[in-house]
């Protein structure tokens, strides 16, 4: 099963189309492209910040292994070392760049893949909303979607 996290935009106003749009999906666990490429993944991904304080720990990290007698597999354990933080933590430094810029969480949702995921997800946050406007969602969403939910979930995941 994968999980994906869902965030919504701030100010997300207007019918659904507009906002389905807008909705963001994060991918839970380790991604295997930040592990591989790094700075570049993340440079890749706009987290600026997060590719300035990389850079600034792996010379950190090559100074005090430099001091610790290490030697020439410096530079590789330093690369290794950089390359899994990245693997495991890439995802939440999206998630967190999401929430800097005032995205709001609005569930999780587990599925085989990201399509299931978004199929979940959308079937069960626009019925209200069809069962207003009557078939074609073209109305403005109702009730409260952004307190934490989860959709697609244990029994329903197993299915």
């Amino acid at each position: 099963m994968i999980i994906y996290t869902v965030h919504e935009p701030p100010h997300s106003t207007g019918n659904v189309e507009e906002r389905s749009e807008r909705i963001v999906f994060v991918r839970e666990g380790f991604t295997f492209w930040g592990f591989l490429f790094g700075p570049f993944w993340l440079l890749w991904n706009r987290l600026w910040l997060e590719a300035i304080a990389v850079a600034a720990l792996a010379a950190g990290l090559y100074a005090v292994l430099m001091q610790l007698g290490v030697g020439d597999q410096t530079a590789g354990v330093v690369n290794l070392l950089v390359a899994l933080i990245i693997g495991f933590e890439g995802n939440d430094l999206i998630r967190w760049r999401l929430q800097r810029k005032g995205y709001t969480f609005i569930s999780s949702v587990a599925g085989r893949d990201r399509e299931e995921c978004e199929h979940r997800f959308f079937a069960a946050w626009m019925p209200p909303v069809m069962a207003v406007g009557g078939g074609r969602a073209s109305g403005a969403v109702r009730g409260d979607w952004r307190t934490p939910h989860s959709v697609g979930t244990w029994p329903e995941a197993t299915a």
